[in-house]
């Protein structure tokens, strides 16, 4: 993919706004109770990624075939995986869409209904399914959208979907909820917005305190497994109510969240809490970079830095920017001589080398093939 950006449009200005575009590999559910608003989305991502001329396959478990041919581009590959379907059989549609999808520009993909193939293989085996053709696709760099319906589908089966992806999206007909966005900042995680379509064109509004309070709900009651109805009932109100109020459909009064937080022992602020910061930090290298260094992880704010390092035979280079703490460079293929101090020790893949006194100042890939290893510095 060299040369291919990392992160491209989905062609809906206001979703590329909220997550900086979507980045080469996303596989993004759309967990819908709104099937026409996912349909503009999926479409928006059609119409971009043909623009960039990536090749996109729209599989179909359940719809009319002659009305989704008129709806889409001629350029669009529909593959029949209904239960009569040419592609009905889930090895050959696993083979055809990573096949399909590698080179570059990588595939895009889209997927009307995951229901559809767990009412149809049962729910273990669609998971499976889901879990085999997301990670490849991920690591083709390929685009894809599942649709799933929360109506027809567990909260079970989502939770291992969701599990394996990298973005899930819920869907309302007036709001949309990030659930999982991974690669973007803390604050995105369980942002609420309200939507509405303007002249075709589907537009965001943050929805700020309904927002927070959804996620100060749901994250009080996991930290402490309580049940909706558990919360319903110390709250006085229905579970409907809190389940509501969770997704971001509606409110609570102040006298509800006065005996919801006099019930669980804390304060109004814990209520409203913003989206606790995750225990760990991704890097996703990007394949598409060129060049020798390539950062992972830039932020001297965290205490590490990682960055990868490619070499050409025969190649020699030094780091980029200077630092003052402990490095550590590990192999990971070729024959490096690595230049530490004053001694230059050589070193295969597996190999790892912790500076701690000396600096490292320079690498050499020594062989007639390409080289690969990781600098990870502690400020």
């Amino acid at each position: 993919m060299g040369g291919w950006p990392e992160r491209v449009r989905s062609g809906v200005a206001d979703l590329d706004e909220l997550l900086d575009g979507l980045i080469l590999g996303d596989n993004v559910v759309l967990v819908t109770e709104a099937p026409d608003l996912a349909r503009r989305l999926e479409d928006a991502l059609i119409t971009e990624s043909l623009a960039r001329g990536q090749r996109c396959f729209y599989v179909s478990a359940s719809v009319n075939l002659p009305k989704l041919r008129d709806r889409l581009p001629p350029q669009v590959t529909v593959l029949d995986a209904r239960p009569r379907g040419e592609y009905a059989d889930p090895a050959l549609l696993e083979t055809t869409l990573v096949e399909g999808s590698r080179g570059s520009p990588p595939g895009c993909v889209v997927v009307d209904a995951l229901e559809a193939f767990a009412r149809r293989w049962g729910h273990d085996r669609a998971v499976a399914f889901f879990s085999r053709v997301c990670p490849r696709l991920f690591d083709l760099g390929a685009l894809a959208y599942w649709r799933a319906s929360r109506e027809d589908l567990s909260r079970a089966f989502i939770e291992r979907v969701t599990k394996v992806t990298q973005c899930v999206l819920e869907l309302g007909e007036d709001h949309l909820k990030v659930v999982k966005a991974e690669g973007r900042p803390a604050s995105v995680q369980g942002r609420l917005l309200r939507l509405r379509v303007d002249d075709g064109r589907i537009v965001l509004e943050d929805e700020r305190a309904l927002g927070r309070l959804g996620r100060g709900l749901e994250q009080i009651r996991r930290q402490r497994n309580l049940s909706q109805t558990d919360l319903a009932r110390l709250g006085r109100v229905s579970p409907s109510a809190i389940s509501q109020a969770e997704g971001g459909r509606r409110g609570l009064s102040l006298d509800t969240l006065l005996t919801l937080a006099d019930g669980l022992g804390v304060g109004l602020d814990e209520l409203l809490a913003s989206t606790p910061l995750p225990g760990y930090v991704l890097g996703r290298h990007h394949r598409g970079a060129s060049g020798i260094q390539t950062a992972l992880l830039d932020d001297p704010t965290v205490g590490l830095r990682a960055y990868l390092v490619r070499l050409k035979p025969g190649q020699a280079a030094a780091p980029e920017g200077e630092h003052k703490g402990a490095e550590l460079v590990l192999v990971a293929s070729g024959l490096v001589q690595v230049t530490i101090g004053d001694d230059t020790p050589v070193m295969r893949a597996g190999d790892v080398a912790l500076a701690t006194r000396a600096r490292v100042t320079g690498w050499r890939n020594l062989v007639n093939e390409p080289a690969l290893l990781f600098w990870v510095l502690r400020d």
